[in-house]
C-alpha cells in the first residue's frame, strides 16, 4: 500500500473548482449540517490515501509506473484543497479531539462486530523501556458517551451510517468552533495523516480503514469524488448524488446482476439520452412517503423489460434479502410490504412515514431510496408474478 507525505511548494498540483464547488453543493443538497460535513472533509483528508487504494474506481490506468503513480496520488490528494502537510500550521486545533473520537469509533466498530476491541492496540505501534511496554502511541482514552450510545446495537448499515455522522459532528464540532471551513477542513485532515504517520504508519493505516471500510453507501460516494474527479470527472458530472450512491451501494456485487439493474436505473432516474435528472425525482420535495411508492413502482416495472429475459441468471444470484420470494406469486401490496420489512431486518433503516424527522438529514433518505430501488428490482426479477388487484 503506498503512503505519500508531502509538504506544499510551488510545483503543488492546483486543486480543481469543479470538485470543490460540486462536492461542497451536493453535501448542501443531501442538508448535511456544517460540523459533519467538516469533520467529513476532515477525514477525507486524513484517509485520501487509504482511499486510493482501496477504491472500487478503476486506476490501473494511472498506476502503471511508480512515477505516474505518485503523479496520481498528489492530483487526487489535491483534487479539493492543499493542505501544506504540517499539522503545526493548524496549531488553534487540539489533535487529541481527532485521535480519540477515530480510536473511539474503532473501538466502537470492534464491539458492533463482537470482536474484542483490545486487538485495536495490537495494531498499534508502541516501544519498550526496559521490562516494560509503553501504551501504543495512537492509543487515547475512549469517548464513553458515543461508546455506550452504541453499547447494545449490532453492525448493520444504519447503525455504521449513524455512528460515522456522529463521528464527523463531534470532530466537525471542534472544526467548527475554531472557525475552520470546508477548505480548510479538509487540509487539516490531512496534516493529521501526516502528523500521526510520522508516529506510527501502520496504526494510522489500520484505524482509519477500519472506518472507511464501514463508510455507508452516502459517504462513500462522497469520498469517491475526488477520485472520479481525477480519473472519471464526465461520468461524475453525468451523475446525480442518487446514481453515486446506489453505485456505492452495489459495488462488489457480480455485474451479471448490477448493470440490468443500472440500465433500468439509467431509464427511470434521468431524461432520455442525457445527463438531466427527472424533474420528478427531487427528493428536496419532502413527500417521503410518495416518493417511496413512485420508487418500488418504477422498481417492479423491471418486468416489463427485456431484463426479465435474465432471470435464470437473476435466480442464480446466492444473496437475497428475501429468498422466499424466488418463484413466488404474490400480490403487489404485499410485496411492497415484504420488501420494507425485508430492509427492516437486513438494514435496520424503517420505511418512511408521514414525519421528515425520522431521518438524519436528506442523505439519509436517499441512501434508503437506493436500496429501496436495488432490493425491489432485484426481487422482482425473481418472482413468477406480481398481481395487481384493482
Amino acid at each position: 500500500m503506498k503512503i505519500f507525505n508531502w509538504k506544499k511548494d510551488k510545483t503543488s498540483p492546483t486543486s480543481d473548482p469543479y470538485l470543490y464547488d460540486r462536492l461542497n453543493a451536493d453535501m448542501n443538497y443531501c442538508g448535511l449540517s456544517p460540523e459533519i460535513q467538516k469533520g467529513f472533509l476532515f477525514y477525507l483528508g486524513a484517509s485520501i490515501n487509504i482511499g486510493i487504494n482501496e477504491s472500487p474506481v478503476d486506476l490501473s490506468q494511472y498506476m502503471s509506473t511508480p512515477d505516474l503513480q505518485k503523479e496520481s496520488y498528489l492530483k487526487i490528494i489535491n483534487e479539493y484543497s492543499q493542505s501544506t502537510g504540517d499539522f503545526s500550521d493548524y496549531g488553534d486545533l487540539n489533535d487529541g479531539v481527532f485521535r480519540t473520537m477515530i480510536y473511539t469509533c474503532n473501538t466502537i466498530l470492534f464491539q458492533l462486530l463482537g470482536l474484542e476491541p483490545g486487538e485495536i492496540d495490537n495494531q498499534l505501534r508502541s516501544v519498550t523501556l526496559g521490562n516494560s511496554q509503553l501504551s501504543p502511541f495512537l492509543k487515547t482514552a475512549v469517548d464513553e458517551d458515543l461508546l455506550n450510545k452504541y453499547l447494545k446495537q449490532t453492525y448493520n448499515l444504519n447503525v455504521c451510517h449513524n455512528l460515522m455522522e456522529d463521528l464527523f459532528y463531534k470532530m466537525g464540532d471542534h472544526l467548527n468552533k475554531t472557525g475552520y471551513d470546508n477548505r480548510k477542513s479538509y487540509e487539516a485532515g490531512y496534516a493529521h495523516f501526516c502528523m500521526q504517520t510520522t508516529m506510527d504508519v501502520k496504526g494510522t493505516r489500520f484505524l482509519l480503514s477500519t472506518i472507511y471500510n464501514s463508510l455507508s453507501p452516502l459517504y462513500k460516494a462522497f469520498f469517491s469524488y475526488p477520485i472520479l474527479n481525477f480519473a472519471y470527472q464526465d461520468a461524475l458530472k453525468a451523475n446525480h448524488i442518487f446514481s453515486n450512491t446506489l453505485q456505492m451501494f452495489y459495488a462488489g456485487i457480480n455485474p451479471s446482476i448490477i448493470q440490468p439493474i443500472h440500465q433500468l436505473h439509467q431509464m427511470v432516474f434521468y431524461v432520455p439520452n442525457s445527463s438531466d435528472f427527472r424533474p420528478q425525482w427531487d427528493f428536496e420535495t419532502r413527500n417521503d412517503s410518495e416518493k417511496q411508492a413512485m420508487i418500488f413502482l418504477n422498481a417492479i416495472s423491471i418486468r416489463e423489460t427485456n431484463i426479465m429475459s435474465l432471470k435464470s441468471q437473476f435466480l442464480e444470484y446466492d444473496d437475497f434479502m428475501c429468498p422466499e420470494l424466488k418463484n413466488a406469486v404474490m400480490d403487489r401490496d404485499e410485496l411492497y410490504y415484504t420488501i420494507q420489512k425485508g430492509i427492516i431486518g437486513k438494514y435496520n433503516i424503517r420505511p418512511a412515514g408521514k414525519d421528515p424527522e425520522v431521518w438524519n438529514n436528506l442523505g439519509d433518505l436517499i441512501q434508503y431510496f437506493c436500496i429501496l430501488f436495488y432490493e425491489t428490482c432485484l426481487h422482482a426479477v425473481i418472482m413468477d408474478e406480481i398481481k395487481i388487484n384493482e
